[in-house]
């Protein structure tokens, strides 16, 4: 029996002779579809089609791939039911050799045949990342060495400029990204050169004519359009029953403002518009007890959000005259022109150094196919008569995945198709929701504008919509429909969600005997870590772990307990790990934790790894031995390698060599250590023995060096060395193994290169570890086995599974892009700082902060499409994590958004989203299942879950951490017992005066136990440690102490509970310190001149993004203009601020006790009073946050950002008042002046403390 097609999918395979846009949705069957319509036409019995007629476009090699085995098993099978049909059987030969392929295959293609059309020679290769890498640094770093001969005055402007640090990778860095940038275009010179001209300003007219100015203002009137809208609902509050009436008026005119702005048409006209806003009017102070005060409070937040909002869109577009904006961009011409003649000659240089070496680069496949099918005539794109031939050739042109196409590929594809002819013979097919590789420079663009384009109905150039979905359940598809309706929209995902685009259910799930409902619901779970900064600083990493941890919990109530459809047999089972897949928007630096966590539950889990390759013990001694190999001479390398099992020395071995003929390299030293006279010390001779052995295989390596193959060299040094086989022996051996013979392959893959030798081998393998061109370690897990998948987003693309975890959605947004010195945009060119380097002043000018916003708006609509991929993975269940700090504030904040009454969130809430849970979680505040969590935490009275009452399937729950780290904080002190209790368990059968006696031989009195622990040199932190330790001690009792430790039997502990007192790795706390460290505190008092401030520090480099979000900004504010913020910047204006000052104390063993309070009484032993106790001297060494003087005299301070329960700073007093006095004693020898004042600075409650 047949496929039942439904009716749109009936069209796509039958309709021919025109071109065709299939909008096929997630789940709809299209590669099914497309198969069918490819086997169709070659099958027609009136005009029949050759398979080799059909150019069949693919996304990936593995897409072309099934396609193909798909296409032939149809043909196969038409063929066991036509024995006779010669056609048939001419297919199924003509297979297995028809154009399926990626694009770059058939450039390839094309180039094979045509090579002499651009005079390449037909015998090149296709080379290596690793080499291109080498190949373009080789290149750059010449090109620049150029430059600097010239010392043109132009270019060393720009180097003064841009350069950063102790190398010019920053320059290089520019040049690649304005290269590969260009490379996405057609012809990269011209647009470069378009770009240029963007700063050629001559006058405002000009200036206000240019292109990338209305971007500027279509966001202006959007945003303007949803803050009008923020009035229009604040009057509807004041206008309701018992709304607060006194504030209209005021409202009233503020609406009247924000209309007056939005009828500006221009910039200038904006500006002046902004200029002449003037003062709001203040709200009326009425009382009238009639009046909700709910409401009252509701209309001043809207307000207080309209205020915020003005004030933004005018420090960011309206920060100057308009002549100050056009002298900006013409004073950056310069240093702009520079830059892109840097890129153009790049490309000549980088063009010829491939041609001298005939390799090419995937973006060569591209242009060299293009300059074969297309001329460039006056700016039109013409065929070329090779092009004219392949379009009389193919009868059709079908391209898969069609939203993920560039322009490069467009003009080639169209440039062979029969429109030169006057024929429509295009197919294209792909879902723009699901256009996820920005990164790669896809241009979605594309598909929209046809997709706009095309009717719907009978035409020439037509669309055709697949709607159904064919994978998920239809409560997947409810869930997905009602919270992509709300959040998804033209301007910010490409696409306005609306019924053309939404999902309808197509597949068949029969019902469940004795079904519970709830198991298909789409649940929400929120990790609320509201507590966890109580116990450690470090939140985001122990996050991650909590978050997997709730995960895993949920596996453990699904697998074997509820019921998934089999899809081999059609019948329910019992849901496997197999059926779980855990989608991140990333998985470096989550994949890993996540699984670690799982593992710990007993959950088998399955992550494909990217990273950690070159960071293997076992490649990075191969690697070592390589480098000596070379280069013996090399000490480090030498070291390491003679410390591996391959030399089998040990620390105090190799300080022998050494200290026998200090003043020698270290080379010389093993080879003369290793020559001289055996001596009658065993260990010597011993020793000699071991360096001879090693030098001996050495030696007979770097014998072989000249003449023998990378890998096979590779094979012999894990075979002599033996080190192969004591890799395979390591714990983990199979995956050692895996990456030895992995390094291998790379070392044969490198063979295949234009670079030959060991020295260029290392050298190769080098930049693939600096430039960040990590293999991942080799797989040795299936991915079909019974496992738990850990998986990107992307990755996933195309797959589904049962049950989908779309897990990470509190983690914040990566905006790195928006954030460079340099920003591209394919339409409105390249975006820079305005830098005057006599002056040293730096500001963006207006094109890089339009470019910023766009960029920011295109990276957010890409990050829908993104969650639309990996909600529309699950086939029965969708379940949705996140980890979320201060719950309350964002419940509150995520019901307010929704209050409006339009279907679909304003641009403005969208556009400032920050993690997928701040689109998620308005969406569904509006539905009937977050009415429980509004009333939970106190928000009865918000009518936003009353505006949206479409029927869907979801469960809201939020998991606490006490509730994940519980069971787990019990097993670890369930260890913790007293020495009598496990006697008594281990020893039940002696007497008790045989048990007192071994406890006597077991714990016998040591005369300087005292001192045992008193370490030579101890830190700031750890004198404080001892102290509160013994406070532990004393609060707790001699019954509970602990006397061993096992932690490798504890199945799982988060890693604050194992770290919870290492203070100086709690990496918020270090965010602070490192802010502080740099700002200035005099241009710190308001949030924009911090912003300034941070900006400068992350393109400086000190900072990252990542340590900037763990700072709360108005706390930092706060603090600038306390009065101790404004103490110290006096200070600091007159050269008497010092920070992060390093110090080493030595302190008398006696007087550490006597700071840490050691021993107190009930446990003083009279048997450690030795005579003349122990004076040894103790180093204590620190760092000082902060000290200034006034008058002569020291004011000390410390920052700290522990949490502190309901301001009880005696809390901090007690903690740390020990680290501060040895601050000012430290101070006080080392000035000679005293310390007037000990303050601690708390940023949880934003004062200072001061400590007597």
């Amino acid at each position: 029996m047949g496929v039942a097609w439904t009716e749109d999918q009936q069209k796509v395979i039958d309709l021919r002779n025109r071109n065709i846009l299939v909008s096929a949705a997630a789940g709809s069957g299209k590669t099914a579809v497309l198969v069918e319509r490819i086997v169709t036409m070659v099958t027609d019995k009136k005009h029949p089609v050759d398979i080799d007629e059909l150019l069949i476009v693919t996304f990936t090699k593995a897409a072309a791939g099934e396609m193909r085995e798909r296409i032939a098993k149809a043909l196969d099978n038409k063929a066991a039911e036509n024995p006779m049909d010669v056609h048939l059987e001419r297919q199924l030969t003509l297979v297995h050799n028809a154009q399926i392929t990626t694009i770059d295959s058939f450039c390839q293609y094309v180039i094979r045949n045509h090579f002499h059309a651009i005079g390449l020679d037909p015998g090149f290769r296709v080379a290596d990342e690793g080499e291109l890498k080498l190949l373009k640094r080789d290149v750059a770093e010449q090109l620049i060495e150029d430059c600097y001969e010239k010392k043109e005055e132009a270019f060393l402007k720009f180097i003064e400029c841009y350069a950063s640090g102790k190398n010019d990778q920053g320059i290089e860095d520019l040049i690649f990204g304005l290269y590969n940038f260009s490379m996405s275009y057609p012809w990269p010179e011209k647009w470069l050169q378009q770009c240029k001209k963007a700063y050629e300003i001559e006058s405002a007219e000009e200036f206000l004519q240019s292109d990338w100015l209305k971007k500027l203002t279509d966001n202006l009137k959007r945003q303007l359009k949803d803050i009008e809208e923020k009035t229009e609902e604040a009057l509807r509050i004041v206008r309701a029953e018992d709304g607060p009436y006194m504030y209209e008026d005021a409202l009233c005119q503020d609406q009247a403002m924000i209309r007056k702005i939005r009828q500006a048409d221009n910039y200038r006209d904006y500006a002046q518009a902004f200029a002449a806003m003037g003062k709001y009017a203040r709200l009326s102070t009425k009382k009238d007890e009639a009046v909700s005060e709910n409401k009252k409070e509701q209309v001043k937040a809207i307000r207080e959000q309209v205020k915020k909002s003005l004030k933004g869109l005018q420090e960011q577009y309206f920060f100057g005259d308009l002549e100050s904006v056009i002298s900006d961009m013409q004073e950056s011409r310069e240093v702009m022109g520079v830059l892109i003649d840097l890129a153009c000659e790049f490309t000549e240089r980088y063009a010829q150094k491939k041609r001298e070496k005939n390799v090419v680069d995937f973006s060569d496949l591209e242009h060299f196919a293009l300059d074969i099918l297309v001329e460039d005539k006056e700016g039109e794109a013409v065929p070329t008569q090779t092009a004219k031939d392949l379009a009389e050739h193919y009868e059709e042109i079908l391209i898969d995945e069609y939203q993920d196409s560039n322009l490069v590929q467009e003009l080639i594809l169209t440039s062979i198709s029969k429109k030169c002819l006057g024929k429509y013979n295009i197919f294209m097919v792909g879902d723009v929701k699901q256009s996820i590789y920005r990164f790669r420079l896809a241009r979605p663009e594309l598909f929209m504008e046809k997709y706009d384009t095309y009717p719907v109905t009978d035409n020439i150039c037509q669309r055709i919509d697949l709607h159904k979905n064919f994978r998920s359940r239809s409560q997947v598809l409810v869930s997905v429909n009602y919270i992509f309706e709300q959040i998804m929209a033209r301007y910010l995902g490409n696409i306005q969600y609306d019924a053309d685009a939404a999902l309808y259910p197509g597949a068949d799930f029969p019902e469940k005997q004795n079904e519970v409902d709830d198991f298909t619901n789409t649940e929400m779970l929120l990790v609320d870590l509201d507590t966890l900064d109580e116990v450690v600083e470090d939140v985001e990493e122990n996050a991650r772990e909590l978050e997997a941890r709730a995960i895993g919990n949920r596996i453990l109530e699904i697998v074997g307990k509820e019921e998934v459809l089999d899809k081999s047999t059609g019948i329910y089972r019992k849901a496997r790990y197999g059926d779980i897949v855990i989608l991140l928007r990333t998985i470096s630096g989550w994949a890993d934790s996540f699984a670690r966590v799982l593992e710990s539950q007993g959950i088998p889990a399955y992550t494909g790894s990217q990273t950690g390759y070159f960071s293997t013990v076992e490649i990075q001694t191969i690697l070592a031995f390589l480098k000596i190999a070379d280069n013996p001479r090399q000490e480090i390398p030498m070291a390491a390698v003679l410390k591996s099992p391959i030399g089998g020395l040990d620390a105090r071995e190799l300080a022998a060599i050494k200290s026998a003929n200090p003043d020698m390299p270290f080379y010389e030293c093993c080879r003369l250590y290793a020559a001289e006279t055996a001596e009658e010390d065993n260990d010597h001779s011993f020793l000699k023995e071991k360096l001879k052995k090693f030098f001996e295989i050495l030696d007979h390596f770097r014998m072989l060096v000249p003449y023998t193959p990378m890998h096979e060299l590779l094979w012999q040094v894990l075979e002599i060395t033996g080190y192969g086989d004591y890799a395979a022996a390591m714990p983990g051996g199979e995956q050692r193994t895996a990456n030895l013979k992995m390094l291998v392959e790379k070392a044969m893959t490198y063979e295949t290169t234009s670079y030959r030798g060991l020295f260029n081998f290392i050298r190769y393998i080098e930049n693939l570890q600096k430039y960040n061109v990590d293999y991942g370690e080799a797989s040795t897990v299936g991915e079909q086995e019974d496992t738990v998948r850990i998986m990107s987003i992307h990755k996933s693309k195309g797959l589904e599974f049962p049950i989908v975890f779309a897990g990470g959605m509190g983690k914040t947004f990566n905006q790195q892009d928006s954030r460079s010195r340099v920003l591209l945009h394919p339409e409105l060119g390249i975006g820079c700082d305005y830098i005057d380097p006599v002056l040293r002043v730096k500001s963006p000018t207006l094109l890089k902060k339009t470019i910023q916003r766009e960029t920011i708006n295109e990276n957010l609509g890409e990050e829908l499409r993104v969650l639309y991929v990996a909600f529309t993975r699950a086939k029965e269940k969708l379940i949705m994590t996140g980890a979320v700090t201060r719950i309350a504030d964002k419940i509150k904040k995520w019901s307010q958004i929704c209050r409006r009454e339009e279907e679909k969130l304003s641009f403005t809430e969208l556009s400032g989203a920050s993690a997928y849970l701040d689109w998620v979680m308005p969406a569904l505040m509006r539905h009937k299942s977050a009415r429980e969590l509004l009333e939970a935490y106190g928000f009865t009275n918000n009518p936003a879950h009353e505006l949206y009452q479409k029927e869907a399937y979801f469960s809201i729950r939020v998991c606490p951490v006490k509730e994940l780290v519980t069971r787990e904080a019990a097993h670890q002190m369930a260890i913790k017992v007293s020495k009598e209790e496990l006697l008594e368990r281990g020893h039940r059968m002696l007497s008790e005066e045989q048990l007192e006696a071994l406890n006597m031989h077991m714990d016998p009195l040591y005369p300087y136990e005292q001192d045992a622990d008193i370490h030579g040199k101890i830190t700031v932190s750890e004198l404080k440690k001892y102290s509160q330790s013994m406070d532990n001690l004393l609060s707790m009792g001699e019954e509970e102490f602990s006397i061993y430790e096992e932690p490798d039997i504890v199945p799982f502990i988060p890693r604050f509970m194992q770290q919870k007192t290492e203070v100086p790795g709690a990496v918020r706390g270090t965010a602070y310190h490192k802010l502080l460290e740099e700002l200035d505190f005099a241009a710190a008092s308001s949030g924009k001149k911090l912003d300034e401030q941070i900006e400068r520090l992350l393109e400086e480099g000190k900072m990252t993004g990542e340590e900037i979000d763990l700072i709360d900004k108005r706390k930092m504010v706060r603090f600038a203009n306390s009065v101790l913020g404004k103490r110290m910047a006096k200070a600091e204006q007159k050269g008497n601020l010092y920070r992060e000052q390093q110090f080493v104390l030595g302190v008398p063993a006696s007087e550490i006790r006597a700071l840490s309070g050691r021993l107190p009484g009930q446990y003083h032993n009279p048997a450690c009073d030795m005579p003349g106790d122990n004076e040894e001297i103790v180093l204590i060494q620190g760092i000082i946050d902060a000290f200034f003087y006034e008058d002569e005299a020291i004011i000390l301070v410390d920052y700290k950002t522990d949490y502190v329960p309901d301001d009880h700073a005696e809390i901090l007093v007690d903690k740390y008042k020990i680290q501060l006095d040895c601050y000012a004693r430290a101070l006080e020898r080392m000035t000679r002046k005293k310390v007037k004042e000990k303050i601690l600075y708390s940023f949880w409650m934003q004062k200072g403390i001061r400590i007597k």
